[in-house]
């Protein structure tokens, strides 16, 4: 596990404020809900590095199959042509991309949100890689 340590930054991770719980999601796979309701304008994440992973992403061949594909499939890359891969260790990771998002990068709450809503987020404001992908 020595490439683990290694891979650990100090970078800006997004780590959820309000209880979250992980469901089947119409959107793809797994997704986001919540546990408690937030206002539209409310602030339901905020930056906290110390809860963000960072990965080379020359090292994924080095590393058990399983574990190489859970980093390749719940992180983005910090800069496209970077080969940083970033991944949080919170249920942020499983937010589903939508264009009609519930919460912008900033952590806000851009409508109100529920128990049982899929919490989402608009990959393009923070993963360069899903913008060329668009495009």
């Amino acid at each position: 596990m020595q490439w683990l340590a290694s891979s650990l930054a100090q970078s800006y991770y997004n780590m959820l404020l309000i209880d979250t719980y992980l469901d089947k999601s119409k959107i793809h796979g797994v997704g986001v809900f919540a546990k408690e309701n937030a206002k539209k304008g409310e602030k339901i994440k905020e930056v906290r590095p110390e809860f963000e992973i960072e990965f080379n992403s020359e090292n994924l061949p080095r590393m058990p199959l399983a574990l190489a594909k859970f980093i390749d499939t719940h992180s983005y890359e910090r800069e496209l042509g970077s080969k940083m891969f970033v991944m949080g260790i919170d249920n942020e990771k499983y937010l589903n991309h939508s264009t009609n998002p519930s919460v912008d990068d900033n952590g806000i709450a851009l409508k109100d949100i529920v128990i049982g809503d899929e919490i989402t987020i608009d990959y393009r404001d923070f993963d360069d890689s899903m913008k060329a992908w668009l495009t």
